[in-house]
């Protein structure tokens, strides 16, 4: 929540409360605990474990997408929930696709399954290429 929305409702005379043990609510996760994603980002890559920034061949898919690493943000599944934007592109590696709709979505198989197989490369490729046309 924004210092500005803590003063506003202050001087409404509104108490806030913050639980110590959210983990312990999942059913009272609201909006207003979610945080925005990064303005840069224009692709979300979502993954069933911690990737690398850097891999090269993330790298090239994104330089296929005409976008640059650092309009990228990368969180696994897990990390997901805490995010309410949408943005241009979705991204999902290894992981079920994503509740989030963005206007372009990419499926992919794990990382090492997509680097190793030539059938998944060419899955992935016309997924791109049918937002490419």
């Amino acid at each position: 929540m924004s210092n500005f929305s803590r003063y506003y409702l202050q001087q409404m005379g509104i108490t806030l409360w913050q639980c110590h043990k959210p983990e312990q609510f999942p059913h009272l996760a609201s909006q207003a605990e979610k945080k925005p994603l990064p303005k840069h980002c224009q692709i979300l890559i979502i993954a069933n474990d911690k990737l690398t920034p850097h891999n090269q061949f993330i790298k090239q898919i994104l330089r296929t997408l005409q976008l640059e690493l650092n309009q990228s943000h990368i969180i696994t599944e897990d990390e997901l929930k805490y995010y309410y934007q949408t943005p241009k592109w979705i991204w999902t590696i290894g992981c079920k696709q994503s509740n989030l709709a963005a206007k372009q979505q990419l499926s992919s198989p794990h990382l090492d399954v997509l680097l190793h197989s030539a059938q998944a490369k060419k899955q992935l490729w016309q997924q791109i290429v049918s937002y490419m046309q």
